[in-house]
């Protein structure tokens, strides 16, 4: 509570002692309590404390406080930190993941570039996930590609590469670059059906004409199924009259 206090008061004073608290207070908790508010006083030595903590401290719970703090911080100082956490492999996956989290809300391109680049080095599906969910937050030509890379990389999880179709999908990805992967992805249906569902979530006129495609030519008779199924939840007039045509010719 007396932590809390003196995080309010927005003062120097204050500063000093939410500073002491986190660096050297024995009871761990006050010390998190302490990092978090630390986030609010917008002090650089505050980011440099919040630093040192994330990189050099090995208590998981206090790292994830230091990590939520420096997000909250607009310096560049605190991306940078942030950014050398996730490059670790020796770091906590879990806390590795919340840093991945708050690096893609802040809509930087260079938190982008370094999300893209350690893709590849996290061994876990959770923190991979975080990647794309992060890249998708960001509507660049560059995410947009690397979402779309990811979801054709058959040396991924099936999840993860549908979870990559996702996210491409609603992160702007045009949807001719999803028809070219379900065209491509002839003997995955798993990943087709994944591209049927993407479609059916945009507006465009584009995802509409290839839904109908699907409902007409798809051989396989369950993806026609859900094509015609995601057409009849679409209000555009093209829908409704391939629906119109489909009931008169039955």
């Amino acid at each position: 509570k007396a932590v809390f206090m003196v995080s309010q008061t927005r003062s120097d004073e204050a500063v000093d002692i939410l500073l002491d608290v986190a660096k050297s207070d024995p009871d761990r908790a006050t010390r998190e309590d302490a990092v978090f508010w630390l986030s609010q006083t917008r002090s650089d030595r505050a980011v440099e404390v919040l630093e040192q903590i994330l990189l050099k401290e090995d208590d998981a719970e206090l790292q994830k406080k230091a990590v939520f703090s420096l997000s909250q911080s607009r310096s560049d100082r605190a991306q940078r930190a942030l950014r050398e956490f996730v490059r670790r492999r020796d770091a906590d996956e879990e806390v590795r993941g919340e840093a991945i989290f708050w690096l893609g809300q802040s809509r930087r391109e260079e938190n982008d570039a370094l999300l893209r680049e350690v893709f590849g080095t996290l061994e876990g599906d959770e923190a991979r996930e975080k990647v794309l969910f992060a890249l998708s937050q960001s509507r660049t030509p560059e995410n947009s590609r690397f979402l779309l890379e990811r979801a054709k990389d058959r040396a991924l999880d099936a999840d993860l590469r549908k979870s990559s179709l996702f996210w491409a999908g609603q992160g702007g990805a045009p949807t001719k670059d999803l028809a070219e992967i379900y065209d491509s992805a002839a003997d995955d249906d798993e990943l087709r059906e994944q591209v049927v569902f993407t479609l059916s979530q945009r507006k465009d006129e584009a995802a509409v004409d290839k839904l109908i495609d699907i409902a007409r030519r798809e051989p396989d008779r369950e993806l026609r199924r859900q094509a015609v199924f995601w057409l009849g939840q679409s209000r555009h007039p093209k829908a409704v009259k391939y629906l119109e045509e489909l009931i008169n010719k039955e």
